[in-house]
């Protein structure tokens, strides 16, 4: 019953991974694009809560 939705929802979390890494080398590519892979790191560890 939940294989499915379980499998559904691997590939879509496996695939938003992807797009997120291939992203962040394209900015890492740009000039500049590093900071804003920093900030976006940085943005995310504050918002993620601590146990």
């Amino acid at each position: 019953m939940w294989g499915p939705f379980l499998g559904f929802a691997g590939t879509a979390s496996l695939r938003l991974i992807w797009a997120l890494a291939a992203i962040g080398i394209w900015l890492m590519s740009r000039p500049g694009g590093w900071a804003v892979v920093v900030v976006a790191i940085l943005v995310g560890l504050k918002l993620v809560p601590e146990p």
